[in-house]
């Protein structure tokens, strides 16, 4: 048998991999990885299912419902903090600002690609964060990581 496409590129896997487990979509993805990542959402959404919209994270925890563990964070698994970019991006337009959190890897260039595709055609400034606190409203949040542990105020798996 052979095929009549070229086998997956690594982002094309992850963004079906992320389809597939209901997880949002990486925008450090290539084009196609999100056309792959748009189709099987799609298909699922044509079936019943009790999933959810790709840009809703599903809740890790509740703070208030889940005692916390007996296993301090420094026993488990190491925790490895992974180094970003963060960005504020802002639609000339509408004034409408994003707050971008990309790899730290990520090229200038490749920001720029994102972030034009994504603006589809809309003029845009961004702005690189140095330091910053904000309230996150859980409703709009969309975010991925590999690592869905969370850790209490002191220091306990929760």
């Amino acid at each position: 048998m052979t095929l009549d496409h070229p086998p997956l590129t690594h982002d094309e896997r992850k963004a079906a991999e992320a389809a597939f487990q209901d997880r949002p979509f990486n925008p450090m993805w290539s084009q196609k990885a999100q056309r792959i990542y748009d189709g099987i959402r799609a298909a699922q959404a044509n079936r019943p299912t009790n999933s959810r919209p790709a840009d809703v994270v599903p809740p890790v925890r509740s703070t208030i419902a889940s005692p916390p563990s007996d296993l301090h964070y420094s026993d488990s698994a190491p925790f490895v903090p992974r180094i970003a970019q963060v960005w504020i991006l802002e639609y000339q337009d509408t004034k409408e600002r994003r707050l971008e959190v990309c790899p730290g890897g990520t090229t200038i260039e490749q920001l720029l690609k994102v972030f034009r595709r994504r603006a589809d055609g809309r003029s845009f400034t961004i702005q690189m964060v140095d330091v910053a606190s904000m309230s996150l409203p859980s409703a709009c949040l969309s975010s991925y990581s590999h690592d869905a542990r969370c850790i209490d105020q002191d220091g306990f798996l929760a």
